[in-house]
């Protein structure tokens, strides 16, 4: 924003407040928004600071200042672009990574502008895969003792990637130094867990198939 422009402004508020505007005045306003232009929304600004409702606690004359005029311009603004982020639109053209950041900013901008209507985001349908929905049926049921089968459903394992339990793990360890119990992973001498379960517990396992 030029001087002059900061002059026209103000020219705007002393609509409102009757102030006289001065040549020190215009200079620092012009400092103080020398990011913003003058266009409708700025001038919108103005008008939308002096109509706005009375906040609990406020008294006296109103009088607007430089930072009032910018949070009243970003409101104006984010009013056209909405609470969800407008939809991008690509171009019919590959781009590259720097020229999709500047169009998306283009498109912004107009939309800021009220130059361009935003494309909404279309929202997803349809649920989640049968597999996945299968699983989620496990989610609230009681967590067993350690005495009663797995309550974690193969679905679930099949779903997220895990591996269904080894059978070796049906039984305790008879190993000395680990006697794991059933369920839980063997142990090394120094109570770390094992990833592998000892050779004694996979022959008791295969003995008590």
């Amino acid at each position: 924003m030029t001087p002059d422009e900061a002059a026209r402004l103000l020219a705007a508020c002393s609509a409102f407040d009757n102030r006289q505007p001065s040549e020190i005045a215009k200079q620092a306003w012009a400092s103080a928004l020398r990011d913003l232009p003058l266009d409708n929304d700025t001038i919108d600004a103005v008008a939308r600071y002096y109509s706005a409702p009375a906040q609990q606690g406020e008294t006296g004359r109103r009088w607007i200042e430089p930072h009032h005029v910018r949070s009243w311009r970003t409101k104006i603004r984010e009013e056209r672009l909405g609470v969800t982020i407008p939809a991008y639109e690509p171009p019919t053209e590959p781009e590259t990574g720097s020229d999709f950041i500047n169009r998306r900013r283009a498109q912004l901008t107009a939309i800021a502008d009220g130059r361009l209507a935003p494309i909404p985001v279309q929202q997803l349908t349809g649920g989640p895969h049968p597999r996945i929905a299968r699983a989620l049926t496990a989610i609230g049921r009681e967590i067993p003792g350690e005495d009663d089968q797995p309550y974690m459903p193969a679905d679930f394992r099949e779903a997220v990637g895990m591996e269904a339990r080894p059978p070796e793990l049906r039984v305790p360890c008879p190993k000395d130094g680990c006697r794991a119990l059933a369920r839980q992973p063997c142990k090394t001498p120094h109570g770390r867990r094992r990833t592998q379960a000892h050779q004694a517990r996979i022959d008791a396992a295969q003995e008590n198939q």
